[in-house]
């Protein structure tokens, strides 16, 4: 009686909006949607799933209804509905039935994976560590880029750069994070620092597998990812452990964590997120917690961007030596913020690099009430859908920025250009969208920007040593090239350095 009843209301408010359906996907076994959960499935595990989701847009529309396991789901890349569930009707729509359970065992409670009043507090945590004074700290990124450089080969042979970037900014991260850097840089790398990385990456491919598998995640187990889970978590505590001693100490000091002495304002002040964030909180697993999430943040965007813009690079020698001249033309000013945004073949690489490998692939939501979609429903796909609570919207955002029409035509050609007078509004989904933006997104873009120049001013030349010629996907929480970047980089002279 109920769910009839819950029917009757749905439908009448349906109708009093104008609403029609969207169509629908072609299920073999429509009740539950297995056909289309195993599909998924054998495709990730052939390194296409993201290019199936395209091919399925274009097959049947760009706003199409399916079925996730039994769940009612909407499959939308229209940059009108885009608008409306990340950003006027925010509210309506959540992550933390999706991400909370298949994320808990190794990332816990945080800004990505929770919604309401935690959300809110975790990210007013965060936002203060990317103000603009700590964003533009370039003279202390430039300490670990140079180590970077010195671990690459000079006799031309073919190096991987994927996990040498991954190195970069695991360094960066957690000395702008933790006020104290991994070292990982160091020719002779701290063993547990090693142990750390190689933990975290595996606890990263488990949890984005469990993430796949949606209500079936406990079907997903792995005695290596539980013990890889142990290591990082067991990492993280010790530095934990000392923002909890730092927070003791200041406790004593001031007698009071009303006082604002320790307040950011201070010019003097070096800020480092996880001591503010013990300023707040003593407690060890939530302070874990939070800085697992923003570790995930802080080195895997920019280090996936920056790889996927070299494996392009290499293969398109006009397009590195227009981004060299661009940056030697300029070489007698220092490369601060303002001359990276005036750099626009630069930040057009940037876009372009983002552009057809998103960092997230997917911003999916689950609606908490009964809401409208503005479009997409009806024989010409122009009439309001209706969206019952507890339905999964779910954006690709691989697809959508191949198939806009702003990306057209050739929109899956590498084409910096595109970007000269190009303004895709909300079919271009960079670093989220509406209220849920990442507050690292100034940061990230920055510190891309940054080492791309600096590339430039340090290679003459990169040369292309993959084996295979395209982009395979792989899918962690984040996408990254499957077979990493190889190059064969070909120094510059210290005439041309200078």
């Amino acid at each position: 009686m109920a769910t009839f009843q819950a029917r009757r209301i749905r439908q009448k408010y349906a109708k009093l909006f104008g609403c029609k359906d969207a169509p629908r996907y072609p299920h073999k076994g429509p009740i539950f949607g297995l056909d289309l959960f195993f599909d998924n499935q054998e495709h990730a595990k052939t390194f296409t799933l993201l290019e199936t989701w395209t091919t399925r847009f274009e097959k049947y529309g760009h706003t199409f209804r399916a079925n996730f396991l039994g769940s009612s789901a909407i499959c939308t890349i229209d940059p009108v509905n885009i608008q409306v569930v990340h950003g006027s009707n925010f509210k309506d729509y959540g992550v933390q039935p999706l991400r909370r359970a298949a994320t808990l065992p190794f990332l816990g409670e945080g800004v990505f994976t929770m919604d309401g009043a935690f959300w809110e507090y975790s990210r007013n945590l965060i936002r203060p560590t990317f103000n603009k004074t700590n964003v533009t700290n370039l003279s202390a990124f430039e300490v670990n880029l140079k180590k970077f450089f010195d671990l690459l080969p000079r006799d031309g042979s073919t190096v991987d750069l994927k996990p040498f970037v991954c190195r970069l900014f695991i360094d960066t991260s957690t000395e702008f994070l933790f006020g104290e850097s991994m070292n990982i840089l160091a020719i002779k790398s701290p063993a547990r620092s090693q142990e750390f990385l190689d933990a975290f990456h595996y606890g990263l491919r488990g949890t984005g597998a469990r993430l796949q598998l949606g209500k079936l995640d406990f079907l997903y187990r792995d005695k290596k990812w539980r013990d890889s889970i142990k290591v990082a978590h067991a990492f993280a505590h010790h530095y934990v452990d000392k923002a909890i001693q730092y927070r003791n100490n200041r406790l004593a000091e001031d007698n009071s964590l009303s006082s604002k002495s320790y307040k950011t304002d201070d010019a003097r002040h070096k800020y480092v997120l996880l001591h503010e964030m013990a300023l707040e909180t003593g407690k060890r697993d939530v302070l874990r917690n939070q800085i697992m999430h923003v570790f995930l943040a802080g080195h895997e965007s920019s280090a996936v961007a920056i790889g996927n813009a070299i494996f392009q690079l290499c293969r398109n020698p006009d397009m590195w030596n227009k981004l060299k001249s661009e940056v030697l033309d300029r070489e007698k000013e220092p490369l601060t913020p303002d001359a990276l945004k005036n750099m626009r073949y630069l930040q057009n690489i940037i876009k372009e690099t983002l552009r057809l490998y998103p960092v997230a692939s997917t911003a999916t939501r689950i609606a908490y009430r009964d809401t409208i979609l503005p479009t997409g429903g009806g024989a010409d796909r122009n009439s309001p859908v209706f969206v019952p609570k507890g339905s999964t919207v779910m954006t690709p955002v691989y697809a959508i920025h191949r198939l806009a029409d702003c990306f057209q035509p050739n929109p899956n050609a590498f084409q910096p250009e595109r970007w000269e007078e190009l303004k895709p509004g909300s079919s271009y989904i960079l670093f989220g969208w509406g209220p849920r933006t990442c507050p690292a997104q100034n940061m990230a873009e920055m510190e891309v920007a940054y080492t791309l120049a600096r590339t430039a001013q340090e290679w003459e030349n990169i040369e292309c040593r993959d084996e295979v010629k395209e982009w395979v996907e792989e899918l962690r929480l984040s996408t990254s090239s499957r077979n990493g970047t190889k190059v064969g980089l070909v120094w510059a002279s210290p005439q041309e350095q200078n």
